[in-house]
């Protein structure tokens, strides 16, 4: 029993056990002893899995040339039964109207197997078993006119070579092939571990959480001190923002330091896990665990990713390249770069710059001395000079006590001896004013020290700002917060994608890694296949041997075979997916023994069924080649000829020339069933001819009409 789209017995040799039949039953029977086989009908009839059951009644070949049909009783007319007598299998090339006949020459495949084939199409089974139901006895004479576009032995040779070198030989095709998409294969791997931005890689109220919320306050609220500090009247209030500011920015400062010390804690450890080292015990900085592996979600991943791509790429040995290195860079590699980076974001050592409060402006000088020479001259009063010193020394004085520090500020008592420094240009040019003596100043006299005094009112005024922003300029806050941002992001990066995803990167890595086991074994296969992957080394040596026809499609016949290839590879793999899953790496051994199975089904599936159907573990998405090749193949067959052919028509009568009498009476009252591949709907779209309409099957390589003649009465027997 031989299992196809329509289950096919064979009773000629003796009854078989049909207990699992189901679905449509074809039988080979011999015409003269079919009715001993009753008991087997009865069977197939009594069981509701079959939906139908069409004997091939074939006649022995009686001395005489008397033809003698004994169906089976079962087979008497019931709706799901029906009878085809055969004569001849190979048959005569007749016309109802003529009296003459003409012979067939004997070939491979005979008309009886060319009529098994079309039968075992479903639609074409219940087509004939519609048909014939409605004619006496529900038994039929057959009558063929078929078109095969199988392919010739020599058109596989021609391409399984090349077919196979094209899938497992890195260098095949490089000349003449597209570049693999490598850099699509490696951003599709990366998207595979997908990183949720949205979720916290931090405990909230944790040590990190902490440090890092503590470090960004503090840089906020030193900048608003400093803020308050570059004030022009800032040393004068009671609340003046230099007895805090100096305590912000040192704990500003600080807690940067220290965010940074807890990350490198952090980043040591996670380096140390993701290496495999000793890493000690968590330093419970509050970083979130990684997620959990789930080996189920990894094996569909995997699977998706490999089959996708390799229906891409069309090549194991490429594939399997870029697979390594995609596997080698999923790995969990530790973090030295971004511990490495972390070390130039590290905050300055160190108390911070002190603040400076310097002495006069040039151009204040300037005005003191020329205060002075007029003093000398007469032009102004020597107490003007004394008085401006003393006005400077106490403005100095007063900017130096509210210098800030990290505690405070500088206050009275240490800010007194830098301010001589500041009174010391009018000092001198009291003295210089004094010891000789002054004269008496003249009216206008006034006018340059009044300036003077104006100039360096203003310096006060706009020297303590200056102080502040130059202060600023050197702590350089702004610096310090994008290093704790940096620092952050960092840590947030290595979290998120490295450690987060470390276990599940480390399990589809190793998922990776069994799939290029299991790719190279099953190209090794494939490669020592190359020389009989459909037909044997013995028969090409046959002198009697037919090729059959060569024809132009020999790029769609290797495109095809590829592609068979492809859902091959796919399903040798299948137990990769079951050993990712459960933790087993498969064998390369068993996955060998695999390929090896599914290269002997494919061959027999090509042989059994030709090219054009697709074989068992075909994808049912990926059938553009397979298409492709049978509309060029059928576009240069005789179709639409066969589709014609109608009940007055000439065709091949599967019965000898002398039994012509039992079928020639009734042949007016013949049924056509005519069925072609959906394919050829694109090629002749009006195929066809009077009477019944084309009944499209599948992905068939034959496509014609039967005729369907009753039978006269008297063969009965």
């Amino acid at each position: 029993m031989s299992t196809r789209g329509v289950v096919v017995l064979d009773l000629r040799e003796g009854a078989c056990d049909v207990r699992d039949a189901q679905g449509s039953v074809l039988v080979l029977d011999r015409a003269e002893s079919a009715a001993e086989h009753d008991e087997v009908y009865q069977a197939l009839l009594g069981n509701p899995l079959v939906s139908g059951v069409i004997c091939l009644a074939v006649d022995g070949g009686r001395p005489d040339g008397e033809v003698r049909v004994r169906p089976a009783p079962s087979l008497a007319p019931v709706d799901r039964a029906a009878t085809l007598w055969i004569g001849d299998r190979h048959g005569v090339r007749w016309r109802p109207a003529d009296h003459c006949a003409r012979g067939v020459r004997p070939a491979e495949p005979s008309g009886l197997d060319q009529l098994v084939d079309a039968l075992a199409e479903p639609v074409v089974f219940d087509a004939v078993l519609k048909a014939v139901g409605a004619l006496p006895f529900s038994t039929a004479g057959i009558g063929l006119a078929l078109e095969r576009t199988s392919l010739g032995d020599a058109e596989l040779r021609r391409v399984q070579d090349e077919a196979i070198t094209h899938f497992t030989d890195p260098l095949a095709g490089r000349a003449t092939l597209p570049e693999p998409p490598r850099e699509e294969f490696r951003a599709a791997v990366r998207a595979v571990i997908e990183v949720n931005r949205a979720e916290d890689v931090l405990v909230p109220g944790g040590a990190l959480d902490a440090a890092r919320a503590r470090a960004a306050a503090t840089i906020t609220a030193a900048n608003h001190e400093l803020t308050r500090l570059n004030h022009p009247l800032a040393p004068l209030p009671r609340q003046r923002a230099g007895l805090v500011v100096g305590a912000a920015v040192a704990e500003a400062r600080e807690a940067a330091r220290d965010l940074h010390d807890k990350v490198t804690r952090q980043l040591l450890h996670v380096d140390d896990a993701l290496r495999g080292r000793a890493a000690g015990p968590e330093p419970g900085l509050g970083a979130v665990a990684p997620v959990p592996a789930r080996p189920r979600q990894v094996r569909d991943d995997a699977r998706h990713l490999v089959e996708g791509w390799l229906r891409r790429y069309r090549s194991i040995p490429h594939l399997l390249a870029d697979l390594g290195e995609a596997g080698v860079e999923q790995e969990p590699q530790g973090c030295l770069g971004a511990l490495e980076e972390l070390a130039g974001l590290a905050p300055p050592k160190g108390p911070g710059p002190a603040f400076e409060v310097r002495p006069l402006q040039s151009t204040a000088l300037l005005l003191a001395v020329s205060t002075a020479v007029l003093t000398v001259v007469g032009a102004a009063p020597a107490v003007f000079t004394g008085g401006l010193a003393l006005a400077w020394f106490g403005l100095g004085w007063l900017l130096h006590a509210r210098r800030p520090t990290a505690t405070g500020e500088v206050g009275p008592r240490r800010g007194w001896k830098p301010a001589l420094a500041w009174a010391l240009p009018g000092l001198l040019t009291w003295v210089v004013v004094l010891v000789p003596g002054a004269p008496e100043p003249a009216p206008w006299a006034a006018l340059p020290t009044l300036l003077a005094v104006l100039v360096f009112a203003w310096t006060a005024l706009t020297g303590w700002r200056r102080a502040v922003r130059r202060w600023r300029r050197a702590l350089d806050l702004d610096d310090l917060r994008a290093r704790v941002t940096g620092t952050e992001q960092l840590l947030d990066a290595v979290l998120r994608t490295e450690w987060r995803q470390s276990s599940r990167r480390a399990l589809f890595a190793e998922g990776l890694r069994q799939v290029g086991e299991g790719l190279t074994a099953i190209r090794q296969v494939l490669a020592d296949r190359a020389d009989d992957l459909f037909t044997p080394p013995a028969d090409r040596d046959d002198p009697g041997h037919d090729d059959g026809p060569e024809r132009d499609v020999y790029e769609e016949v290797r495109d095809v075979v590829v592609t068979d290839l492809v859902d091959l590879t796919t399903a040798a793999l299948r137990p990769c997916w079951a050993g990712i899953e459960a933790g087993r790496p498969g064998e390369r051994a068993d996955f060998a023994a695999r390929a090896g199975r599914l290269v002997d089904t494919y061959r027999g599936h090509v042989e059994d069924h030709g090219l054009l159907a697709a074989p068992p573990f075909a994808s049912r998405r990926d059938h553009a080649h397979r298409d492709t090749l049978a509309t060029r193949l059928w576009a240069g067959s005789r179709v639409e000829e066969a589709l014609s052919r109608g009940v007055e028509d000439e065709m091949t009568q599967l019965c000898h020339a002398r039994h012509l009498g039992a079928v020639s009476a009734l042949a007016s009252g013949a049924r056509l069933v005519r069925f072609a591949s959906t394919a050829v709907r694109g090629v002749t779209p009006d195929a066809g001819g009077p009477g019944p309409a084309v009944t499209w099957t599948g992905d068939t390589e034959i496509a014609g009409t039967l005729r369907l003649v009753p039978l006269r009465q008297g063969v009965f027997g």
